[in-house]
């Protein structure tokens, strides 16, 4: 960005200072060659007279006329002559007094029969009426011939001295000029840069920092820069965002997954080693029980697996009713022992889960009801709906679990003190992630009946009539 930046000042600086050296030169061409007109039509007025009609060298042995020896009034004095038009000079501008210049008079045969003695040996003579450039005595000069008679012509020429020494100070002014703005350019341009790449910098250095220490709770600066740059950093936080909440998510699993396996390792020892026993001394009956309970076990750790692995990626319309009635079948059919109703309306609440799930919950409340109740007892199960979401409660009455130990009971394989039943730990651990996974929640409270309430709320997804069985 710097270097392009530069090479288009310079480009731009050379092209008008290049631009600016010729015009100036130009103008003092023109001054030089208007001043050197004037210079002529003053020799010519001041010498025609005396050689306009001439046939050879007038005047004294050196044909030089009097008057014209550097007397104030000739054309070669000092300050009115051809060799010295000092007024003249003075009015020429770029060309100071003292500046280089004469003026002589020629023959038709180009012999010089006036002239000043700062002219250049072998000074040329060009065209007449034409104004050149010629060098002589190691300068350039300007000069022009003009006619005085039939037989002769004066010829005046102004030095190009002064005029170039005027150029090459002006292009060494413009060369200073040239490298202080690109000096000046790259200062500004290279500043300018590193302020407006500063957003950028805080970026790279937040990348790096996120790369080197993999702190994804890392966050860049934003709001101090241009519009796109803070754009930018909003993205890449809420990237950040979004990588650190599966990070802690992915954590969370591989923790509960470590915690799963030691627990199930630990519950499977006690069947397999009863099972091994039984088997070794024969007791077919109670081998039998202790494959039962192995078998129980292994499907209640797969249905915990399940409601652990996150929600469904599909669901569909649900009557939780109608889960609640199918489980309290099942239930009745495993414990005839125990009484089991259902109450609620004849519509139940609609929701938006995967059916399994729901199954899988309401069979779970059911079946630790009946294991933790009385022998005897009555479990109630209650389907509704308020506050848009829709609601299973299972009221037992047993001997319920004390409130300092309920939300432990919803670890798993945590069982109450002096239960009834060897129960495997798991029922409302299932329960809880099954409604988890169906985007509810579970709560444990005291059961009107004396024992425990276990209620599960669920986002409802509509209504529907429930048929009546």
């Amino acid at each position: 960005m710097t270097l392009a930046a530069v090479a288009a000042v310079a480009g731009a600086l050379i092209v008008a200072g290049v631009a600016v050296v010729i015009a100036t030169g130009q103008s003092d061409r023109r001054d030089v060659d208007r001043q050197l007109r004037g210079f002529s039509e003053q020799v010519v007025r001041r010498a025609g007279p005396v050689y306009g009609a001439m046939p050879g060298p007038p005047g004294g042995p050196n044909g030089v006329p009097p008057g014209e020896r550097g007397g104030p009034g000739g054309p070669g004095g000092e300050r009115g002559g051809p060799d010295g038009p000092a007024g003249d000079r003075n009015r020429r501008g770029p060309l100071e007094p003292g500046s280089d210049s004469f003026a002589r008079v020629l023959l038709a045969s180009g012999e010089a029969v006036s002239g000043g003695a700062n002219v250049p040996a072998g000074f040329p003579v060009t065209p007449v009426g034409k104004i050149e450039t010629v060098s002589a005595g190691g300068q350039d000069w300007r000069t022009l011939v003009r006619p005085l008679g039939p037989d002769s012509r004066v010829q005046v020429a102004v030095g190009l001295g002064p005029v170039q020494e005027r150029a090459s100070r002006l292009l060494i002014l413009v060369l200073a000029a040239i490298v202080g703005a690109l000096v000046a350019t790259a200062l500004v341009t290279r500043y300018l840069a590193r302020l407006a790449l500063a957003p950028l910098q805080r970026l790279r250095l937040a990348a790096d920092e996120v790369a080197a220490t993999a702190d994804l709770s890392v966050r860049v600066p934003d709001g101090d820069g241009p519009e796109e740059i803070d754009d930018l950093a909003e993205d890449l936080n809420a990237m950040l965002s979004r990588l650190e909440l599966s990070a802690d998510e992915r954590e969370r699993a591989l923790e509960s997954a470590r915690r799963f396996a030691a627990d199930a390792g630990h519950e499977l020892r006690t069947p397999l080693t009863s099972l091994k026993a039984n088997l070794a001394t024969g007791s077919t009956a109670e081998a039998t029980v202790d494959a039962d309970r192995l078998t129980a076990l292994v499907e209640q750790l797969q249905q915990l697996a399940r409601g652990e692995a996150g929600p469904p990626r599909t669901t569909e319309p649900v009557d939780l009713g109608e889960v609640a009635d199918a489980a309290v079948v099942a239930a009745r059919t495993r414990h005839p022992g125990i009484t089991f109703s259902l109450e609620g309306p004849d519509a139940g609440p609609m929701v938006a889960a995967e059916a399994e799930s729901l199954r899988m919950m309401a069979e779970n409340l059911l079946e630790n009801a009946a294991l933790h109740g009385r022998p005897d007892g009555t479990v109630v199960v209650t389907a509704g709906e308020d506050e848009g979401e829709a609601w299973l409660r299972v009221d037992d009455d047993g001997p319920g679990i004390p409130e300092a130990d309920r939300e432990r009971m919803l670890e798993r394989f945590t069982r109450g003190e002096g239960v009834r039943s060897p129960g495997t730990g798991l029922g409302l651990p299932i329960a809880a992630a099954q409604a988890t996974r169906c985007g509810g929640s579970i709560a444990l409270a005291d059961s009107p009946a004396g024992g425990l309430r276990a209620e599960v709320r669920v986002p409802v997804g509509g209504l529907r009539p429930r048929p009546t069985t």
